[in-house]
């Protein structure tokens, strides 16, 4: 992977589906997305505090449950997740393909006293040789829905595989795109993005493309581009890559609607 050079706000306008040639290009590269501009406001748009909050120890317990110890963040963005596991004990590796990301990650664990060994690695390049194996794999923030096509998507399903212990966990989110294509798009801010000077709502949308287009207070404007990938599409990947897909919850609750919850979390074993 290699960082972007972009530090200006972007939006829908600033995302053009071609290259410097003029032609199209199949998806956007993620890195780019992830600019520094962009990556020094993603705290702000969470609210780390409030995130806790409404997240509560679902995560730690879902962990606890499976006897977990030693835990692989792959995409750790800023850290939210990696310094919430560490605190509650769990023995954390912190990773993500985004330079910026790393950078910030790296930062906020500094800022907190918390020694969390952390890499930038793209997914296909992650090696147990080199990483040792784990208990469990964590792939949140909708990240793997960066990945556009299906063969690569499962290809990284099986590089977490490879990553984990006997009996290990696989737990992957992603945002709610059954309800997101079936026009009921839902930022609520009680759980995830849970900042109150930014806006997130919808770009272009059809079924291989969703954008994100994120409006702060001041004006600035960012944009994500993914693959709106549906719930039961995902778990069937999962399958292919050989886990066993054991729940799903909706925005942290194993009863939910699956037209009004904001993220589906999936937890799969080996």
């Amino acid at each position: 992977m290699f960082p972007s050079n972009a530090s200006s706000p972007v939006s829908s306008a600033d995302c053009p589906d071609v290259n410097g040639a003029g032609q199209a290009v199949a998806h956007p590269v993620y890195t780019e997305q992830y600019n520094a501009d962009f990556v020094s406001r993603w705290d702000e748009l969470i609210d780390w505090s409030k995130r806790a909050e409404g997240e509560g120890p679902f995560f730690t317990q879902l962990l606890l449950q499976a006897g977990a110890c030693r835990v692989f963040d792959a995409s750790c963005g800023s850290g939210f997740h990696s310094v919430q596991l560490r605190r509650a004990g769990f023995d954390v590796t912190a990773c993500d393909g985004s330079p910026t990301m790393v950078r910030q990650a790296k930062a906020n664990f500094a800022s907190r006293g918390l020694d969390i060994p952390t890499l930038c690695c793209d997914w296909h390049d992650l090696d147990p040789r080199q990483l040792g194996t784990f208990d469990a794999v964590l792939c949140l923030g909708s990240s793997l829905c960066h990945v556009f096509e299906e063969a690569e998507r499962i290809a990284v399903l099986k590089r977490f595989r490879q990553l984990l212990n006997p009996g290990g966990v696989l737990l992957v989110d992603q945002r709610n795109f059954l309800a997101i294509l079936a026009g009921r798009f839902s930022s609520s801010g009680r759980y995830y993005y849970c900042g109150k000077t930014a806006k997130v709502t919808l770009g272009e949308l059809h079924d291989s493309l969703c954008e994100f287009v994120y409006t702060f207070a001041d004006g600035a404007r960012y944009c994500l581009r993914v693959f709106p990938i549906l719930p039961v599409r995902l778990r069937g990947e999962m399958r292919a890559a050989g886990f066993v897909v054991k729940q799903s919850y909706g925005d942290f609750k194993t009863v939910y609607d699956p037209m009004a919850a904001d993220f589906i979390i999936h937890q799969a074993h080996v």
